[in-house]
């Protein structure tokens, strides 16, 4: 369970007796809190729904060691009367103004979240004029989605001008920055590319089908890639997704000391950005007057 499970567990724990966030990271029965204070339980993967309705929750065959140093056993628990199942798998990737008139080839099967063939996540490999902005998740999406676009336009202006990439970087981007825009490869190397990436399952090459547009860590590499092949990278532009980068990973850490069920507390935090050094200011944070309480 990602962000939105826990999210989703939050809001139905404000109106249900109990809620179990079933996580396939999870390795037992966690409760947090005293008993009926926190309505949220996470559990781990679910496994198996039997006749009568039960839901059978299990750890994995083993699951590292006790502290004596013994190896754990797969474990499972049963949960009875569960009133409602809610699937938080994620989205499905849908583009119905393409269909077989279109003469594009593009497959985004249900259940796959994936999109092919991409080059890059995000022009199609074969007609680089058509591209899909907004694909990976697990990102900070605006920022990333910009330079998606901006990247796609150095693209578009390389086409309709019909000049190298070298030329439009003297004729048409005086001041922008001190590196060029990259062209796009040959359809080859593009379709190659696009293949591998189908089959890699996303940049931590997980062979999954479903984490090919999951870039998590790799957003900021990501990032860089899309800068420089719109022609924008610079010193100012490192500072910026560096700057990013150093409040995703503060929030991150926020956001996993918040208890499952419990207020985003996280959320309220205000920052102050200073890019030039690639850093913030906490402007407000109401996890840290909790500390200063408790010390």
């Amino acid at each position: 369970a990602r962000a939105s499970g826990a999210d989703i567990a939050k809001e139905i724990g404000g109106v249900a007796a109990e809620v179990f966030l079933s996580d396939s990271g999870c390795e037992r029965w966690e409760e947090f809190g005293t008993k009926g204070e926190n309505v949220v339980k996470r559990v781990p993967r679910t496994s198996w729904i039997d006749d009568e309705g039960g839901v059978h929750f299990s750890s994995s065959a083993s699951s590292g060691e006790d502290d004596d140093g013994s190896t754990q056993k797969k474990q499972e628990w049963v949960v009875k009367n569960v009133d409602t199942l809610i699937f938080c798998s994620g989205y499905d990737y849908d583009f119905p103004f393409i269909n077989k008139m279109s003469n594009l080839e593009l497959s985004f099967p249900s259940g796959e979240r994936r999109v092919q063939p991409l080059y890059e996540q995000l022009w199609h490999a074969q007609y680089p004029s058509v591209s899909f902005i907004g694909l990976p998740h697990s990102v900070v999406p605006f920022p990333l989605f910009e330079l998606q676009a901006n990247a796609v336009v150095s693209q578009l202006l390389l086409q309709s001008s019909s000049l190298s990439s070298s030329s439009l970087t003297e004729k048409e981007t005086e001041g922008l920055i001190e590196s060029e825009v990259v062209q796009l490869p040959s359809l080859p190397e593009r379709m190659e590319q696009a293949r591998l990436d189908a089959a890699s399952g996303g940049p931590e090459s997980s062979g999954r089908v479903q984490d090919t547009h999951f870039l998590g860590s790799y957003q900021w590499d990501y990032c860089r890639k899309m800068s420089r092949i719109g022609g924008v990278y610079d010193e100012s532009m490192e500072n910026y997704i560096a700057t990013n980068k150093a409040l995703y990973d503060r929030s991150g850490k926020e956001r996993k000391q918040i208890l499952p069920g419990k207020k985003d507390k996280y959320r309220e935090t205000r920052f102050q950005r200073d890019d030039k050094n690639q850093t913030y200011r906490i402007i407000y944070s109401e996890m840290e007057e909790e500390k200063s309480t408790v010390s």
